[in-house]
């Protein structure tokens, strides 16, 4: 560890916490980037919708990222677990799974969510290659495919008339939940069939989806699944105490401040609209309010 005091704690080492370190760096504060190395989105075999990164893969992104940061020498980084954040005195104090305690005049939040995927045979091995969470990321290498749609409820109306756009071969599989009538109308309006029978198994070889299996012996042949998993926040998130919405997602002003003194968050843990470039967007613009009041209050 290079040193214990910072001007900023940063935890998280996705595009929120590198695009903050980045305009922090060269706002010449100094900066620990605390994260495990395990990101969320490491099974996806690119990134998509980035301009000019279009298709990178996400390491790729992570090292070239950290390879422009050497630039800057007030930017740190540790590859560890943050197992505590408490605000003591004017500071937030951060402690890792090795106990090892860093403090900060600010703190960002960058650390993304928990997915909390259905215990399904047969999706764990393919999630990121044939089973995805969003059709403006994934939807273009399934295109014209046969595709399905895991979810209930008002996501079932949104996210199966959408794929639409991508295949004309769509099914909604509920897996056992109810839809409301107008959602089952809208759904049946876009042309999309429903099959409200629990799933059994999914299926097909290596990564690939190609069947899907239902308790009462259907079998539909289908080469990619959207779902909606529920999420949460990581421990050390819900551990500071910090408010969040009614959705569960950590609540912040347009900079990114969130209810406590001196913390802001930013990227997927503040908003169900994950996309990569969104989250890179929260963090360059969180790390200008902090910034703006380090520098001048």
């Amino acid at each position: 560890m290079k040193r214990s005091k910072y001007d900023v704690i940063i935890i998280g080492g996705g595009p929120a916490g590198l695009t903050a370190a980045l305009y922090l760096g060269r706002a010449r504060k100094s900066v620990v980037v605390l994260d495990r190395g395990s990101p969320r989105h490491a099974v996806s075999e690119g990134v998509h919708n980035f301009l000019t990164r279009d298709g990178l893969p996400p390491a790729a992104l992570r090292q070239t990222a950290w390879s422009q940061m050497s630039t800057y020498p007030s930017v740190d980084r540790e590859t560890t677990t943050v197992t505590s954040l408490w605000r003591e005195g004017e500071s937030w104090i951060a402690c890792t799974q090795d106990d090892v305690r860093l403090e900060g005049r600010a703190a960002l939040l960058a650390t993304g969510v928990i997915d909390e995927h259905p215990p399904l045979p047969g999706y764990q091995e393919r999630w990121g290659h044939s089973i995805h969470h969003c059709a403006y990321c994934h939807g273009w290498e399934l295109q014209g495919l046969p595709l399905a749609v895991l979810a209930s409820g008002e996501a079932a109306g949104h996210m199966a008339p959408l794929l639409r756009g991508w295949s004309d071969d769509v099914v909604l599989l509920t897996h056992g939940g109810e839809l409301a009538p107008e959602t089952q109308e809208l759904v049946e309006r876009a042309g999309v069939r429903v099959f409200d029978v629990p799933i059994r198994t999914l299926e097909g070889v290596g990564r690939e989806l190609a069947e899907i299996h239902l308790e009462d012996g259907t079998t539909l042949q289908r080469r990619g699944l959207f779902v909606m998993p529920t999420q949460r926040q990581v421990p050390v998130v819900e551990s500071t105490g910090v408010a969040t919405t009614a959705e569960g997602h950590v609540e912040v002003d347009p900079f990114g401040a969130t209810s406590l003194p001196m913390l802001w968050a930013a990227g997927d843990l503040t908003t169900h609209y994950q996309q990569v470039i969104e989250a890179a967007a929260q963090g360059g613009r969180a790390a200008v309010m902090i910034n703006g009041t380090l520098t001048v209050g």
